[in-house]
């Protein structure tokens, strides 16, 4: 008789979505402007906003690629109503966390609005990376206190189109070898404090053996545990080249490739020809930021 292990539990099993959010939302203000709107998303280290007031029917949020695409428009002193143009989708706390996670792979969406149970009113935001902390065993909470701070942008830079990528980028890369289960790349990927990880080393899989230099990101691994495949290596969704800059390259330009990828992080590529760094979304807001008034305050309603 053949004995069959029986299968792992998914460290989503049990879990609410009130459990794995970020408590309280942030938000902003229908006239606030580009400046303004990076100046909430760099503070509170975050890549969405909710506008208010909050709309029940449809409530909206101004995403930080939404963000950054306005700005390079160069429209004629863009809002946050006018950037914000999808409703949010929500869920009550006390829904699974697996709800969220089938919500978030079938519509591709990063961020989730959270509601009370009994009030309907926003009780907090549930994101890609609040999932990747609980598919790597982690207290969901515990990540976001240890997180270092947004890139800020050198003095020096005074608006996107004068800074080059070296300005803000973030040095170093964090990395797993393609055979790392999936599980394992989510928590390098919580111990760190990212957003996306690097797939670097030999890939032994289907024909012979090779190199293979890729990025997951949040959603990937929300992708996956949606889909039951936490445990297949990570060589096998480390599927597309990440896109790449120069460390000398316009932070404008890397910014509109963010934009047309739809993608939150770009490879730093050193003189040497190997990887550097990144940079991120955060990060371009961060010159954004300091266009306007550095000592704007943020909003927070406390959910």
């Amino acid at each position: 008789m053949t004995i069959q292990e029986a299968p792992t539990a998914s460290p989503l099993t049990g879990v609410t979505v009130s459990d794995a959010m970020r408590p309280g939302v942030v938000t902003c203000l229908p006239g606030d402007g580009v400046a303004r709107l990076a100046a909430i998303m760099v503070t509170n280290g975050i890549h969405a906003a909710v506008l208010a007031p909050f709309q029940r029917a449809a409530p909206l949020i101004v995403t930080d690629l939404e963000l950054i695409r306005a700005a390079l428009d160069r429209a004629d002193d863009p809002r946050a109503a006018d950037i914000a143009r999808d409703p949010v989708a929500t869920l009550p706390g006390d829904a699974a966390l697996q709800d969220a996670v089938a919500m978030m792979a079938e519509r591709y969406v990063a961020h989730l609005l959270v509601t009370d149970p009994d009030s309907g009113e926003p009780a907090g935001v549930v994101s890609s990376f609040d999932v990747v902390v609980v598919l790597s065993g982690q207290q969901p909470r515990l990540p976001r206190i240890l997180q270092p701070a947004p890139a800020r942008p050198s003095p020096r830079v005074g608006k996107l189109s004068q800074a080059v990528v070296r300005d803000v980028m973030q040095p170093g890369i964090a990395t797993c070898t393609p055979d790392m289960p999936l599980r394992a790349v989510a928590g390098s990927m919580a111990e760190h404090g990212t957003h996306c990880v690097a797939i670097a080393g030999i890939d032994g899989g289907g024909r012979g053996q090779h190199l293979i230099w890729r990025l997951i990101g949040a959603m990937d691994l929300v992708r996956a545990a949606h889909r039951h495949a936490l445990a297949e290596p990570a060589a096998t969704i480390a599927a597309t080249a990440p896109i790449a800059v120069k460390e000398g390259d316009s932070l404008e330009g890397a910014a509109a490739l963010m934009v047309e990828h739809d993608t939150r992080h770009v490879v730093v590529v050193a003189p040497s020809g190997l990887p550097s760094g990144l940079v991120s979304t955060l990060d371009v807001a961060s010159v954004l930021a300091a266009t306007g008034d550095r000592d704007l305050a943020a909003q927070r309603v406390e959910g």
